[in-house]
């Protein structure tokens, strides 16, 4: 089968983990000999050199992610896929691939990516009702299969009433891109060369965005007292909205800017190289669909925190980590277990982490699912 996938962009701020995970499916795809073509839009530079990848300037309103480029080329890329992939909702890519999909009575799998999640649900809900009049009521007809990466987001599809097939195939990564890399990184800006440290280091890496939960992250820290003493904490990502100045303003008032580093976005080897240098990775989010972040963490054999809200209950399965509530004395709480456990039972719950990704988590596995799915529905 030849596959066709599109998303809004790869961008790290405007395509975060949808874009990183449609990517690495795609690449997959492509490592197992399997045709597939990726499709996303830019807004500055491409951000792959690929002749898989394709890659269109966008225009207008940069939440639109409408490309005229992309609209001309779509009938001939659908015309040579067997199946159409769509990563993510809402946004000009959908539009334009759904459109041909239904000319083309071509075959189109939605991948939802924690977008029936009612936080996400509950925003911008009249731009929302709009999209679904113009383009996404017909798109959601045309669905043949659709994706979700968790069974609570199959219950999530389920309970918009759609009827058509639903497999459960999460996110992966491949386990190689994660060891410790063999080349010297760059410096990462506000930390020791080498990722070196002094201290015991608490790292957040994602976007950083209000439904990430960071001001909890950072009430919760500073009410930590002793438990903190010999912490600080990284904040590694691409600021949205303005929200980093919103969190230097609370560290400020609380007096922990001093255990604080914000290093920006960090990618490929400066990225692993981090997550290596961690002892224990948070994830305080107020939604997540599947959390990419959470799965890079455990494949460097990093222990971590999170909220229930991250949908990741393998973390309390095998104990890999601690869970919490989206609150601030939740969290709080267990970043105190976690920091007065030990660096030995941080170790060992790191590496159940890493065992749970090896078994579960590979894109190979992911792959074969979705593969069965398309086969039989598709």
């Amino acid at each position: 089968m030849r596959h066709l996938h599109f998303t809004q962009s790869l961008e790290p701020l405007q395509g975060g983990g949808l874009g990183s995970s449609a990517l690495g499916l795609h690449r997959q795809m492509c490592v197992e000999k399997i045709p597939s073509v990726l499709c996303a839009t830019h807004g500055g530079k491409p951000q792959q050199n690929s002749k898989a990848i394709r890659e269109y300037r966008r225009v207008g309103p940069n939440a639109l992610y409408f490309s005229p480029g992309l609209l001309r080329e779509a009938p001939g890329l659908v015309r040579e896929s067997e199946i159409v992939h769509g990563h993510g909702l809402y946004v000009g890519t959908n539009y334009i691939f759904g459109r041909e999909c239904r000319r083309q009575r071509k075959p189109l799998v939605y991948h939802v990516h924690g977008m029936f999640e009612p936080y996400i649900l509950a925003r911008s809900q009249w731009k929302k009702r709009l999209v679904h009049v113009v383009f996404e009521n017909a798109n959601f007809k045309t669905v043949r299969l659709w994706r979700a990466l968790t069974l609570k987001e199959a219950d999530q599809i389920r309970g918009r009433g759609l009827k058509q097939p639903v497999v459960v195939a999460p996110n992966g990564l491949n386990l190689a891109d994660f060891e410790i890399p063999s080349s010297q990184p760059a410096p990462i800006p506000g930390l020791d060369k080498d990722c070196a440290k002094s201290e015991f280091r608490l790292l957040f890496l994602g976007r950083i965005h209000p439904k990430k939960g960071l001001d909890l992250l950072i009430k919760a820290f500073s009410e930590l007292g002793s438990a903190s003493r010999d912490w600080h904490v990284v904040i590694a990502g691409p600021d949205e909205l303005g929200h980093e100045s919103v969190i230097r303003r609370q560290a400020e008032a609380l007096g922990i800017m001093n255990q604080l580093v914000f290093t920006g976005p960090v990618s490929g080897d400066v990225k692993t190289s981090l997550l290596h240098s961690a002892d224990l990775f948070v994830l305080p989010s107020y939604s997540e669909g599947f959390s990419m972040s959470v799965l890079e963490a455990m494949a460097c054999g990093l222990p971590v925190v999170a909220t229930h809200a991250c949908n990741f209950p393998e973390i309390t399965e095998v104990q890999s980590g601690w869970e919490c509530e989206a609150t601030m004395e939740s969290l709080k709480s267990a970043l105190e277990t976690a920091m007065e456990s030990g660096a030995v039972e941080r170790h060992e719950r790191g590496q159940k982490g890493r065992r749970l990704v090896e078994t579960r988590y590979t894109w190979t596995a992911v792959i074969q699912t979705l593969q069965h799915a398309c086969a039989a529905y598709c």
